[in-house]
């Protein structure tokens, strides 16, 4: 009975090898957009210290409310499976809600950056696009 412990640890373990290791490589592969290689000046620090405190409460927010929106969107897709024919409006309407506040997460952490970039200088805007964009 001993050999079956042992070969989930080493699967574990060879699992996790693998995914530090596609990590790293993709952290090789990615710019470094740490926004703190700009020599930013302090006030532009406390400008950013203030963007993203202002994020962290509107996703808070957000989180809270997709934790009262899902036990809504179970109860719809238990009403769109169980109905005796399907009702695509209904259906649309609970991915609709489902997919909502992950859209509305997308949409504040492009207004953050947007934010965030705009308190930059255009000398610091064009060095971080070189380093953090794909062109």
């Amino acid at each position: 009975m001993t050999p079956l412990p042992r070969r989930q640890t080493l699967c574990r373990i060879v699992f996790s090898t693998i995914l530090l290791t596609a990590g790293s490589l993709a952290l090789a592969d990615s710019p470094n957009c740490d926004m703190r290689q700009l020599a930013l000046s302090s006030s532009q620090q406390e400008q950013l210290r203030q963007v993203r405190a202002e994020y962290r409460q509107r996703m808070d927010n957000l989180v809270a409310q997709s934790r009262n929106l899902r036990q809504y969107t179970t109860q719809a897709s238990n009403l769109v499976l169980s109905g005796p024919v399907f009702d695509e409006n209904m259906a649309r309407h609970y991915v609709n809600e489902k997919y909502t506040p992950q859209m509305q997460r997308e949409v504040e952490s492009l207004r953050a950056q947007h934010a965030l970039l705009q308190i930059l200088t255009p000398q610091q805007r064009q060095e971080w696009r070189r380093h953090c964009l794909y062109q």
